[in-house]
């Protein structure tokens, strides 16, 4: 058994992946992301990108790209191996990653769904290594891969997490075990999250009151492990991050501190109960106005309100979402 109870079952039926790519703004670092996946060995069924309403050239820069690449044939349609939707708007992460989730689930036949960053990319080996992991994991799971830093590529970003449950908070690990051997975890990081078909069908997508970003991943694994699937760390596949580039290029600072102060109340809200809630909710209110005396202290009232605003708000929504 593992730690949240479910069973690592033997051996898996063969694996095939479907990948979805969000680009916001940022149409440099998803080619990147998708030169490492044609370059792949094998490739991934498919790749769907989501262009979240960007405001530059995104959706031409990725048009050309793709018209100048030697793209592997499509399986499943007559359309590109790579398809590129637009939503129109900033769907917030999970809006737009669930367009290209419930495309790949209504258009193929793949058992695996693969979350990636856009500013992320996938070691040669991916697929192949993410293959043999499954097979030692029970059909129907979230697995996460290891995650280093990019350009510094020898530091571990996430190799495995556990909760703090009364702060909220997720903590990573950041060494890599010598063995490949997949083993329970509390969290998988959405950077690159490996969702299995039966899970989907089972609890549905990634939950959009999480707006724009933050917090969507963990609750997922939250409703994972409660409906009875394993939530999973597999040492043996690796994925590259380039920490932050998408935020630092869309210039978003405080709005994002805003965001991630409201969505940990409301990931609290939606995820923990009883005591455990009660806790967390305590620790929060009074640690944020902490926070915001701090930040004025230090001169940087801004920051302090955007902390301040943040949780407030995520105490006295209405929109915590559908479990």
């Amino acid at each position: 058994m593992t730690a949240t109870g479910a069973t690592f079952s033997g051996r898996a039926p063969s694996a095939s992946f479907g990948v979805v790519i969000l680009n916001w703004n940022n149409a440099p670092d998803t080619i990147s992301c998708l030169e490492a996946l044609i370059g792949a060995d094998p490739v991934p069924r498919k790749i769907v990108v989501v262009d979240n309403g960007s405001e530059d050239d995104s959706t031409g820069s990725i048009e050309k790209w793709m018209s100048e690449a030697h793209l592997p044939a499509s399986v499943d349609s007559n359309e590109q191996y790579i398809l590129l939707i637009r939503a129109g708007r900033n769907l917030g992460f999970a809006g737009g990653t669930n367009l290209g989730i419930s495309w790949l689930m209504a258009n193929t036949d793949v058992s695996h769904i693969v979350l990636l960053n856009n500013d992320a990319t996938v070691s040669r080996d991916f697929f192949a290594a993410m293959g043999d992991s499954l097979q030692h994991i029970a059909a129907d799971a979230v697995v996460g891969p290891t995650i280093y830093e990019d350009p510094d590529r020898d530091r571990v970003w996430y190799a495995g997490a556990h909760e703090i449950p009364l702060r909220a908070l997720v903590e990573h690990s950041v060494v890599r075990p010598e063995s490949s051997t997949p083993r329970a975890t509390d969290f998988v990081s959405g950077c690159a999250m490996v969702i299995s078909r039966g899970v989907i069908d089972r609890i549905g997508l990634l939950a959009e009151c999480f707006f724009p970003a933050y917090f969507e991943d963990g609750d997922y694994c939250h409703r994972a492990r409660e409906a009875g699937f394993p939530v999973v760390y597999a040492p043996g596949p690796a994925v590259y991050h380039k920490v932050g580039s998408t935020v630092r290029a869309a210039n978003i600072d405080m709005l994002l501190v805003h965001a991630k102060n409201r969505l940990r109340v409301v990931y609290v809200r939606r995820n923990y109960r009883g005591i455990q809630k009660l806790l967390a909710l305590g620790y929060l209110a009074v640690t944020k106005p902490a926070r915001f005396a701090a930040e004025l202290a230090k001169g940087q009232p801004r920051h302090g309100w955007s902390v301040l605003s943040g949780a407030a708000e995520g105490f006295f929504t209405r929109d915590v979402g559908t479990r």
